[in-house]
């Protein structure tokens, strides 16, 4: 869906502003249900989306819908659904859960170890900047040699 040099924040920035930010939970359930995926994908990565309408959007056809699941920071998103999202094949997802702080470093460094040396390289570099996890890369497998 996007080109090489296509921002991933310009993104970001066209997915929120499909969705307008003061919806009820009720008006997002009705938005996830929308025949537009850029508006699925905005109202997947809002933090007050019911999680009923979040796994539904889990298994969007569309990758933008899936990453904007991914890009979710909900503080009780069940650690299923990231790891679901993790074994998908599309870049967009598997980037837009490594760039989530909400995600799981064990989640993470699955990721970092099964993926391609794009994702490898992102996820070591979440992983060493996540804070208070100071020797995890070599506790996971992932630490320089």
């Amino acid at each position: 869906m996007f080109s090489d040099n296509y921002s991933m924040q310009t993104a970001n920035a066209s997915f929120s502003s499909a969705v307008p930010e003061a919806l009820s939970e009720g008006e997002l359930a009705q938005l996830a249900r929308s025949p537009e995926a850029k508006v699925r994908a905005a109202v997947g990565a809002r933090i007050n989306t019911p999680l009923t309408s979040l796994l539904r959007l889990l298994t969007d056809e569309s990758p933008a819908v899936r990453a904007g699941v991914a890009r979710n920071e909900r503080p009780d998103m069940p650690p299923e659904i990231f790891e679901d999202l993790a074994g998908d094949k599309a870049h967009e997802v598997i980037s837009a859960l490594i760039a989530n702080p909400a995600v799981p470093d064990r989640i993470i460094s699955k990721l970092g170890r099964q993926r391609t040396k794009d994702y490898s390289a992102s996820a070591r570099k979440r992983l060493s900047e996540s804070k208070g996890k100071s020797g995890i890369l070599g506790m996971v497998g992932l630490g320089s040699k």
